[in-house]
């Protein structure tokens, strides 16, 4: 059905054109719907009642609804100069953030300080007074090991520590182990890394912490006093976080590189590929899965097995283009409009993964649109 599809990709373009190679985009302007009171819950009650269809519903009822008028009554245009000046303050808005953020005595807020400052040095001392203020939070240390691996420097941060902190509170996640692999083989420890890798292979959850870091960015902006409202900072959230996703081209050249030249490796990368493929939640961690998959696959001669998966990963990429083809700018505003509906997504995401939450809210809206079709003003 064309609404559905067109449901679907509204909600997704944010993150999808992020994992296809895409940033913030100029042409796209930022939505302009004021942020709305949230209902009552005794409101969700009846409206869940009213509404026997929606059975467990993603998106809160009462506030789908709420959503849905104040968007018809929100669609106002930026002018030409007013989409210039946003552009320009968008551009340096993540500096201004981790500048005001980096004396705030909260934990998060160093911690989200550092994730946005420019600077080498600031980033890491961010990142020591957010540690000792918070030295069991495992996004934190996820982040600190990542960033510490990027500044290229052992003796920049104290990289060792915070590895075996994370580990030690976060041993359960493959990507946690994926990344001191990455770690441990640029530092030239190869035996190191395989085993870091064999855990990675065999870990019983992938957790790459893409939503509690838009979350975080959307709480930060508000902080810092953006002057936005929370439509805007949830799709600034969404475009700060997929710039600062980790780099998986580490990954993957470890792999290639390792896979060729033994089987060990091949089938360690294999394994990890395929856990990725089965346990990750987001379209990221998935395709990446696939592509170690492939090429582990092609080192072991299993070049029929490599085409199976290739299939798979064409397969994702076409109905991502396809699903640009068809992109609402209105959904994805409709799902940006408050944060309960907002935090009812990424809350799904987390449970269930991309697709089903996706799937899931895409039935939602539709059968309430089936039964209040005058709710329906743009031609969703």
């Amino acid at each position: 059905m064309k609404t559905r599809r067109r449901i679907f990709v509204g909600i997704t373009i944010a993150l999808v054109l992020a994992l296809v190679g895409y940033s913030f985009r100029p042409d796209i302007e930022p939505s302009q719907i004021g942020e709305v009171k949230l209902a009552n819950p005794e409101n969700d009650v009846v409206a869940s009642a009213s509404f026997p269809e929606l059975s467990s519903p993603v998106l809160p009822v009462a506030d789908l609804r709420s959503a849905l008028t104040e968007l018809c009554d929100g669609n106002d245009k930026l002018s030409p100069e007013e989409r210039q000046s946003r552009i320009d303050e968008y551009i340096e808005l993540p500096q201004k953030v981790a500048e005001r953020l980096s004396v705030s005595s909260s934990a998060e807020h160093l911690h989200l300080a550092a994730l946005l400052e420019d600077d080498s040095a600031a980033r890491i001392e961010l990142l020591d007074r957010a540690i000792s203020q918070s030295p069991n939070d495992a996004f934190l240390l996820w982040n600190a090991v990542q960033i510490c691996a990027e500044e290229g420097d052992a003796t920049a941060c104290d990289s060792a520590d915070w590895e075996r902190r994370l580990l030690t509170i976060d041993g359960q996640n493959s990507e946690s182990w994926l990344h001191i692999a990455a770690n441990r083989y640029k530092a030239g420890e190869t035996g190191a890394a395989l085993d870091a890798m064999r855990h990675a292979a065999t870990s019983a959850e992938t957790r790459t912490y893409w939503t509690e870091t838009i979350e975080m960015i959307e709480r930060g902006l508000a902080a810092a006093g953006s002057g936005y409202a929370f439509p805007e900072r949830a799709r600034m959230a969404f475009d700060f976080a997929a710039m600062k996703l980790p780099n998986y081209g580490d990954f993957t050249t470890m792999c290639k590189e390792q896979s060729s030249r033994s089987a060990d490796w091949a089938y360690t990368c294999l394994g990890y590929g395929e856990l990725a493929e089965n346990q990750g939640k987001t379209g990221m961690s998935v395709s990446i899965g696939r592509s170690l998959q492939k090429l582990a696959l092609e080192s072991l001669g299993e070049f029929e097995k490599a085409a199976e998966v290739e299939q798979r990963q064409q397969a994702h990429h076409q109905e991502i283009l396809d699903s640009v083809k068809d992109y609402n700018p209105e959904i994805e505003r409709l799902v940006f409009s408050i944060p309960s509906l907002f935090s009812a997504y990424l809350a799904a995401v987390r449970s269930e993964g991309e697709v089903a939450a996706l799937s899931r809210i895409t039935k939602d809206i539709e059968r309430l649109l089936e039964q209040q079709p005058e709710l329906a003003c743009q031609p969703i």
